[in-house]
């Protein structure tokens, strides 16, 4: 694997960073990185293949959100690639100046469990530099120690077409089920048009287009591009 090129494209704001600094210090721990700066609409890291990372310190995380910027950050976030994934770094939970506990928690429980946004803790922007080139690393390379994935599948209809459908790039459980009461079957998804699935309500068009662009993908024989 060490012999392989992981591309990390950063926004330019991120290149001067102590996380970029840490992949500089320490080039013999991050064999085959190949770091570029990259516009991106929303994020600081893509990591190839639909994941976009959004990093923050602890204190903007809950700034964002008590001034309700977090929100609509997600939500474009989101919509914007396959996989978003949050790194905070810090104690998201230590008090702060004008922030409400309460709210910090029902914004997180949004974002996780409404979203599918999966937020990671950081102690350090090393750490964040490390845990980026490993996550590059499994989506561009895949992992040295393969596990099973989506283990005990079920075999009730309900549950099974729920299954199915959360296979969707960008779907979680609660948008699975959004989208079978719409088109009423795993078969009536798999079958709707772009445009008929962007008029689901959490839906853009980018991620219906995503959608179908698996949904309809040639088979490659075991490639995974």
């Amino acid at each position: 694997m060490t012999d392989n090129i992981t591309r990390i494209n950063a926004h330019p704001r991120e290149i001067k960073t102590a996380v970029a600094l840490h992949w500089q210090d320490y080039p013999g721990s991050f064999k085959g990185l190949d770091l570029q700066t990259a516009e991106l609409d929303c994020g600081d890291y893509d990591l190839g293949d639909g994941v976009r990372i959004e990093r923050k310190s602890a204190t903007d995380f809950t700034l964002a959100i008590m001034d309700k910027r977090f929100f609509g950050e997600v939500s474009k976030l989101k919509s914007s690639c396959d996989q978003a994934v949050y790194i905070v770094e810090g104690d998201i939970y230590a008090g702060r100046f004008h922030t409400d506990p309460v709210i910090v928690r029902e914004a997180i429980a949004w974002m996780t469990v409404m979203q599918g946004v999966p937020l990671v803790p950081s102690p350090s922007e090393a750490f964040t530099a490390e845990l980026l080139f490993a996550m590059a690393t499994q989506v561009q390379h895949g992992w040295g120690n393969p596990v099973a994935m989506r283990n005990g599948k079920p075999f009730d209809p309900v549950n099974g077409q729920t299954y199915l459908v959360e296979g969707l790039p960008g779907v979680n459980a609660a948008m699975a089920r959004v989208l079978l009461e719409q088109f009423g079957s795993a078969a009536g998804v798999f079958a709707a048009p772009v445009e008929m699935l962007a008029q689901v309500s959490g839906i853009s068009l980018q991620a219906a287009t995503r959608m179908r662009k698996v949904l309809d993908a040639q088979w490659a024989g075991g490639s995974r591009r």
